[in-house]
């Protein structure tokens, strides 16, 4: 029943969590700006907005995408909340991104389907960073269930130092901030503004939103991770990435997929995996 009831609250947490994030990224974005801005709970209003629109999709299997990408992607937050394997969590959050880019293919904008390609080069970017990160915080807690992480004594932090480097690009491109906002932007300086989500519409945006909250929530809440000793020190330690990871994207450039691919993949790669060496050695 314990574990019910985590999952159950993983399965509202991430997509609210994921939310407010997106709120507090474009408060903060305006105030760096010298802008007003919207309010915190604006990505809500946003989002019921577009529930309220009812639009026939692109094609019959983009609707069906969308919806296996949001099932995706809160699998993916119940099973990390309920302390479940962290190797399954990362495979479930794999497919949901993938249904995502699959939906967008479905699309007849070529906008959408440049978007589309994009988003697979950065996963396949990303995906072996984040992959190799879990690899380490399970070689330093002994274990791959989130459970075990959550009980070593101590931040795991000063065992994984050189894995903190790529979790923040992990961040920077699960955020879609620059820069690495390849497939899909909110700035008017990105030529490919929309991208991925050029065709989606109507509620079937609205359901990609929400999925990318619990997204993004779940790739905060394994940085969390990272300071686990207690649950104040880790929403502390997700906001505190949060923060660098906008203050980033306000003060970068856009770099191109090929620069993202051939240089900073491999380097935070290379980082994380000397990190998991030196755990094995050690």
């Amino acid at each position: 029943m314990k574990t019910l009831a985590l999952a159950l609250a993983g399965l509202v947490l991430a997509p609210l969590f994921g939310g407010l994030a997106a709120g507090l990224d474009r408060v903060l974005t305006a105030r760096l700006q010298s802008r007003l801005g919207p309010p915190l709970l604006q990505p809500f209003h946003d989002a019921a907005k577009l529930w309220s629109k009812v639009i026939s999709p692109a094609s019959p299997w983009q609707g069906l995408f969308v919806r296996w990408a949001l099932t995706a992607a809160l699998a993916s937050a119940a099973l990390f909340a309920s302390g479940a394997d962290l190797l399954l969590c990362f495979f479930v959050q794999a497919a949901g991104a993938s249904f995502v880019a699959l939906g967008a293919f479905c699309g007849s904008s070529p906008y959408g389907r440049l978007g589309a390609q994009r988003e697979l080069f950065q996963m396949l970017a990303y995906e072996p960073v984040l992959l190799v990160a879990l690899l380490c915080l399970a070689k330093a807690a002994g274990g791959f269930e989130a459970s075990a992480v959550l009980a070593v004594n101590g931040p795991l932090l000063f065992k994984l130092p050189l894995v903190a480097p790529g979790l923040i690009f992990v961040v920077l491109v699960k955020l879609r901030k620059s820069p690495f906002d390849l497939a899909a932007s909110q700035h008017m300086h990105q030529e490919l503004v929309r991208g991925v989500y050029t065709d989606y519409a109507g509620r079937d945006l609205a359901l990609i939103k929400i999925a990318h909250w619990a997204d993004v929530a779940v790739v905060l809440w394994i940085c969390a991770l990272f300071w686990a000793t207690g649950p104040v020190q880790m929403l502390l330690a997700g906001l505190v990435t949060l923060l660098l990871a906008l203050l980033i994207d306000n003060i970068s450039a856009r770099l191109t997929w090929r620069v993202m691919l051939k240089v900073v993949a491999p380097a935070a790669l290379a980082l994380a995996s000397a990190n998991l060496f030196w755990l094995y050695l050690g």
